[in-house]
């Protein structure tokens, strides 16, 4: 029963965890976007437990077109987003995908995309590292 109870709770929480050498991704998630929307965005957190740095370069998803890696800012009382060439995880540190800041966004949505939809993500590294990722479509007061 023990086995069952542990192997149970891997397999509901694999879809948002990623491991790749010293890499290792918790809590992937997206927030809710309304039903039409072809644009979504992607929050998560990255750590890097090597004794290397790490640069993520690219990201794609089966479910839409194109992924950029981006920032969110706000300078004077004006937010505004910029698209990022690659996000540099220094050695033992972790970076934080949030809102307001650092994330993945998703562009062309090739069907539709619901509450508990699993959005799969393949993260490319410098090093032409690949990590496979799931993040889970959540309503934007969950807890991401």
């Amino acid at each position: 029963m023990k086995l069952m109870t542990s192997t149970l709770i891997a397999a509901l929480v694999a879809p948002t965890l990623g491991f790749a050498g010293d890499l290792q991704i918790a809590k992937a998630w997206s927030p809710l976007a309304p039903p039409t929307s072809k644009v979504h965005a992607v929050y998560f957190t990255l750590e890097n437990a090597g004794a290397e740095p790490r640069s993520l370069i690219s990201v794609t998803s089966a479910l839409h077109k194109m992924a950029h890696l981006h920032e969110s800012k706000e300078k004077d009382g004006v937010a505004t987003m910029a698209m990022l060439a690659q996000i540099e995880i220094a050695p033992g540190k972790s970076l934080e995908m949030k809102m307001g800041g650092l994330h993945v966004m998703l562009m062309g949505a090739q069907a539709g995309i619901f509450a508990g939809t699993e959005i799969p993500l393949t993260l490319t590294f410098a090093n032409g590292e690949t990590l496979s990722i799931s993040a889970t479509v959540k309503a934007r007061d969950a807890d991401g």
